[in-house]
């Protein structure tokens, strides 16, 4: 080979790797923006390039302009939505008109917004019959964590409702600052637990809603689009493919890049001309790379989770991580958890949030259960066992390890106070 030639090649190939490069972080940038976030993107770059076009989706009335939610027409507001669960809620007249009251009392996030004594005055009752009636609000209301007087009341009321609620957590929500800065060391001394605690507790805390009632509002999760849709076959079986309508399609025009190679004289200017069109291809490329990895944690999240997704049960819950999915698919936990954030799934029975999907195991020796699980187990051997000779905690821990579910005598008592069941010598009976 010539020198010129050599150089030539060389310089081929240089610009050929600054391409690939720069393809790569465009795909690792997509796929770490949540789907608003890629719309506004894909936005941004077709105005940035004349080359990009955007493929009319009859689901979204023909528009080129992508899905916009402030577009979509809200067919049932906040307060309609809370109001019709009021109404089938079983209370006396009196608590019914305090309740729905209670309804134009919320902020935006979900939240009493005024003093209690403030309320009862406007709604003329004592504070008892008020408390009264938020209790059974707080209890009986979808989504959870709604008619709290605070983030640490929403909170609680969020734990209780996925029965993650004990002393060490209720400790833990007085110093949310810890949470926010996961200090685990920190968390470790304060509530007086173990560094694997302390990491369950934080995970519990931060998959939970700060503002709970913005599910149901304009361009959340029930009105925007899902970008994986998980389906059931007759056999039960879960398959998940992408829903093209959740983002935009997007292609080159061919057609108006020919027509000014062919109209364009200046060097200078097609040069411009083509390093958009190649721009444009990167993005589209990019876009279907960064579509094909969303697919792939489908995929295994239907293959892990496939009873969860079938049946919406907490129970039916595999251990899952991020990180153990990351290492899985080559990317960092960090880029998956970016690509879900704010990101929503359909299903045959529902919606499903992505952070449901995901679960710790027990432990390390108990690398197939959750503590749902151990829960239920623990829950059904104390239920059944003989009431003259009840098992102890030691017992307990054995017959579980049986069953599969290796965890300590002290963790055994642990998750029995979780289920509010008392010791081996309180709940003898006598013969």
């Amino acid at each position: 080979m010539k020198d010129c030639d050599m150089r030539q090649y060389q310089k081929l190939a240089t610009v050929q790797k600054l391409a690939m490069t720069q393809l790569m972080r465009n795909s690792l940038d997509l796929l770490r923006m949540g789907p608003e976030e890629v719309i506004d993107e894909a936005e941004s770059e077709k105005k940035r390039n004349p080359f990009l076009k955007t493929i009319p989706n009859i689901l979204r009335g023909g528009s080129e302009a992508g899905f916009d939610p402030s577009e979509v027409k809200v067919q049932e507001t906040n307060s309609i939505i809370l109001l019709k669960q009021v109404s089938l809620i079983r209370m006396s007249h009196n608590q019914s008109r305090i309740a729905a009251e209670l309804v134009y009392c919320l902020d935006e996030r979900g939240y009493i917004c005024d003093p209690a004594s403030e309320v009862c005055n406007y709604l003329g009752v004592t504070k008892q019959m008020l408390m009264e009636v938020v209790s059974i609000l707080q209890r009986s209301v979808e989504p959870a964590g709604v008619f709290a007087w605070s983030l640490k009341d929403s909170f609680k009321i969020q734990l209780e409702a996925k029965n993650r609620y004990d002393p060490m957590i209720a400790k833990l929500l007085d110093r949310l600052d810890l949470v926010a800065h996961q200090k685990i060391n920190d968390i470790c001394s304060f509530c007086e637990v173990d560094e694997e605690d302390a990491v369950e507790m934080l995970d519990d805390i931060r998959l939970l809603s700060p503002a709970p009632l913005q599910p149901v509002s304009v361009g959340s999760e029930s009105l925007r689009s899902a970008e994986l849709i998980f389906s059931l076959d007759d056999d039960g079986n879960v398959s998940v493919r992408l829903n093209e309508a959740a983002l935009p399609q997007m292609l080159t025009d061919d057609a108006l890049f020919s027509t000014i190679e062919m109209a364009e004289t200046d060097k200078n200017a097609m040069a411009y001309y083509r390093d958009c069109y190649r721009g444009a291809a990167g993005f589209i490329i990019a876009m279907q790379k960064r579509a094909n990895t969303l697919l792939k944690i489908g995929e295994m999240i239907a293959k892990t989770q496939a009873k969860f997704i079938r049946t919406g049960r907490d129970l039916d819950r595999n251990p899952l991580t991020m990180g153990w999915l990351a290492a899985e698919i080559g990317l960092n936990k960090s880029t998956i958890s970016r690509a879900l954030n704010n990101s929503i799934f359909d299903s045959d029975r529902g919606l499903i949030k992505p952070s449901d999907c995901f679960v710790r195991p027990l432990n390390a020796e108990g690398v197939n259960r959750t503590r749902e699980q151990v829960l239920q187990r623990l829950s059904l051997l104390i239920r059944t066992e003989s009431k003259i000779k009840p098992l102890s905690d030691y017992l307990l821990a054995q017959q579980l390890e049986t069953a599969g579910f290796k965890i300590s005598r002290r963790t055994v008592a642990k998750y029995r106070g979780l289920l509010g069941l008392q010791g081996v010598y309180h709940r003898k009976q006598s013969s």
